[in-house]
């Protein structure tokens, strides 16, 4: 792992979407240029309890290329990123669902947009970077939890529905950096405007702040652990965007090979955001993940996540989920996905939501 900064993936798996540009790309041209294009189509929907019986298709590409400067024979620890990217869909997935996790960490609504500008620099121990980003490629990821649809394992809803934050669908300008401090201690911090569908007047609109200590430790083989811990502040320039708001993430994830040599992984997560002004108070998520679970297809995953997030002054909202990713042929993945929601959005009564995804990267 870079002590610099956070390794959120595993080689070979596909994390959710929105986290493309962090997966390695898969094509290598000469003199430091790296490409990827990854494909995705869904269709989901809620086949049980309450919501109505209605499908929600998605379709979404991104298409991103790197340049590492030292091996275009420029300069030592540049690289630059560009990606772009676009979805369209059918149905609105959140007023059929009436969720605040959502069962889709791909749904939203259509858009077509440079999604990634950016430029990091190494320098020693430690790094800079900035441009147009994502910030939950960096902070308050579980690369476990990569396979699971629901959006709450990707970021924590007390991120999301508390804060209007650079990500997905909409990444924002961004300023951030991150030092080894030995002992496999790092930390990173970074500043985000805080309206970023504006993309105008950027930090004028108010801005975000997160820091990130990680701590690392190993294995027989491997690195066995990585624990993270977060703090997030967002200022609000003006009292008509809202309130400001604050507060803590955590994120753990342990790895480890069973006697027949099949790799495992868990990860738990969780998020505390107090404010009175805020919807979501608290958020706790746990699963747990493994790779090859028949020997005949070593390349299947099978992943299992529960979640909740704790609702002010409304019952809380629990899902459960299973997601079994099968690889079809080298670059193409189907992945049948299947979710229970108590509560939703606060609610009474309960979803099962079900869907089906294909995965295409190149």
């Amino acid at each position: 792992m870079s002590p610099a900064r956070s390794q959120t993936t595993d080689p070979g798996l596909q994390l959710a979407p929105f986290a493309a540009p962090i997966t390695p790309p898969s094509q290598t041209w000469s003199k430091g240029l790296s490409t990827s294009l990854h494909l995705d189509a869904e269709t989901l929907g809620v086949v049980g309890g309450s919501g109505a019986r209605q499908a929600v298709s998605i379709a979404a590409f991104q298409a991103a290329a790197t340049l590492d400067t030292a091996q275009a024979g420029w300069w030592n620890g540049g690289q630059f990123d560009i990606m772009l990217m676009g979805l369209r869909s059918n149905g609105n997935l959140q007023t059929l669902t009436n969720t605040v996790q959502l069962p889709s960490n791909l749904w939203a609504p259509n858009f077509l947009r440079l999604y990634q500008l950016s430029y990091r620099q190494q320098l020693g121990p430690g790094f800079v970077q900035g441009g147009i980003m994502d910030m939950n490629n960096t902070f308050d990821t579980a690369g476990v939890a990569g396979h699971l649809h629901n959006a709450s394992f990707g970021i924590a809803p007390t991120l999301t529905s508390n804060a209007n934050i650079a990500t997905f669908p909409n990444p924002g300008l961004g300023l951030m950096g991150g030092l080894n401090l030995g002992a496999d201690w790092s930390a990173q911090a970074g500043v985000w405007q805080g309206d970023p569908p504006g993309m105008t007047g950027a930090l004028r609109r108010g801005m975000l702040w997160v820091a990130e200590a990680d701590h690392t430790w190993s294995g027989a083989e491997d690195p066995a652990g990585t624990l993270k811990l977060g703090a997030w502040h967002l200022r609000q320039s003006n009292p008509a965007y809202g309130a400001d708001s604050g507060g803590l993430y955590v994120v753990n994830e342990w790895r480890w090979k069973d006697p027949a040599r099949r790799n495992w992984a868990a990860f738990l997560q969780g998020g505390w955001s107090p404010a009175a002004s805020n919807p979501v108070q608290a958020y706790v998520g746990a699963g747990v993940r493994v790779v090859g679970i028949y020997s005949a297809r070593p390349a299947d995953v099978l992943t299992l996540g529960i979640a909740q997030a704790r609702l002010r002054a409304l019952p809380s909202e629990t899902v459960a989920e299973a997601v079994y990713s099968l690889q079809l042929a080298s670059h193409i993945y189907l992945q049948p996905d299947i979710q229970h929601i108590q509560h939703p959005g606060g609610g009474t009564g309960q979803q099962w939501v079900a869907g089906l995804r294909v995965h295409i990267e190149q």
